[in-house]
């Protein structure tokens, strides 16, 4: 028995040694590193990525590509917006048919890299809102805000202040319109966002909420980054983020609003996804602007009267948020629901 029990001592200290010596002194193991800093940079805990044992220069420099990504603004401030040959803007949308398409994902990498998530297509970007709490000084929940809002689906927007993670989403941070009135604290200072215009075009990029007012932006959330700009994916390598639970908004060519929301931090389940992936979905799906709203614990996705996805903060609880962009039917409006490309019934539709 001594025999066996000193025998695997010493099979786990080799182990420990070759995972060390990986980790520590081949490419992949600093490859490994970085992501994990990238990971840990991107979330609350930054002060955590030195545990990773990169030089600070590289933490450093990390840092700063998170915090200022390569954007395009999508439109050009100088430009008339009536005059843009844009066939968004073309379009009336005023009184249109709503028909919404939900596909669950999923996408398996290796044994230990892998994701679920969900995609939602709305056909009328004009029933896209940005709903914000009803709380003073305080977060909602999003199937709260979602169901005084009469929402059929809803994911999370706005990034907010969480200092130790234990934020209560009372205060948004970057740029925030909704239905045509500034909801951030300083309307001429620049963030990464996206907007939708009364005409239902999409805006991404970097501007204040007075230039998107302007621009007649009636709702917007910011966060960053920008994954596609007219067309142009934006992202290199795999986006400097890591891998994680992802939301994001993009808009095709015919008007209709894709939102992305990507479960993760979830070993048994989903393990979130990078930044390129989910620019990558978007693409795919056949978006011309794109950009992600706030990830990590916040990502969540509400459809039909019940959250789908499974967030990954504590006991999986949804989180408080500052706001949500929001699919809501008009009344009298002809609604189409389809489920994985199952078309269901309006009797089962329960906003």
């Amino acid at each position: 028995m001594k025999r066996i029990f000193f025998g695997f001592i010493k099979l786990i200290f080799f182990l420990f040694i070759v995972a060390a010596i990986t980790l520590f002194a081949t490419p992949i193991g600093h490859d490994v590193r970085v992501t994990l800093a990238e990971m840990i940079l991107s979330s609350q805990h930054r002060d955590l990525a030195k545990y990773t044992m990169l030089p600070k220069e590289e933490l450093d420099k990390l840092l700063h590509d998170i915090q200022n990504p390569d954007y395009e603004n999508s439109v050009v401030l100088e430009e008339d917006v009536a005059k843009k040959d844009n066939a968004i803007e073309d379009t009336n949308f005023e009184n249109k048919d709503l028909v919404v398409r939900l596909e669950h994902i999923k996408k398996r990498y290796s044994a230990t890299y892998f994701y679920e998530g969900v995609v939602l297509e709305v056909s009328n970007p004009l029933n896209v809102k940005l709903i914000s709490s009803g709380i003073k000084d305080h977060g909602e929940q999003i199937f709260l805000t979602s169901k005084r809002a009469g929402s059929l689906a809803s994911i999370n927007a706005s990034g907010f202040v969480d200092e130790g993670g234990h934020g209560n989403g009372g205060t948004l941070t970057g740029v925030a319109i909704e239905d045509g009135e500034i909801k951030n604290q300083y309307p001429t200072e620049k963030g990464f966002v996206a907007g939708i215009t009364d005409k239902g075009q999409m805006i991404t990029g970097k501007y204040s909420a007075n230039e998107l007012l302007s621009l007649g932006v009636k709702y917007a959330a910011g966060f960053k980054p920008q994954l596609i700009v007219n067309g142009k994916k934006m992202v290199e390598g795999d986006g400097g983020w890591g891998i994680g639970p992802r939301t994001a908004i993009g808009q095709k060519e015919d008007g209709t609003i894709i939102m992305v929301v990507i479960d993760g931090r979830q070993p048994s389940r989903s393990i979130g996804a990078t930044i390129k992936e989910v620019q990558d979905i978007m693409y795919e799906h056949g978006a011309v602007n794109a950009m992600c709203m706030d990830g990590g614990s916040s990502s969540s996705m509400y459809f039909n009267g019940e959250n789908i996805t499974i967030p990954s903060s504590r006991n999986n609880i949804p989180r408080y948020l500052p706001n949500i962009w929001a699919v809501v039917p008009k009344e009298g409006q002809k609604l189409t629901v389809y489920v994985d490309g199952e078309k269901k019934g309006n009797e089962s539709l329960k906003y």
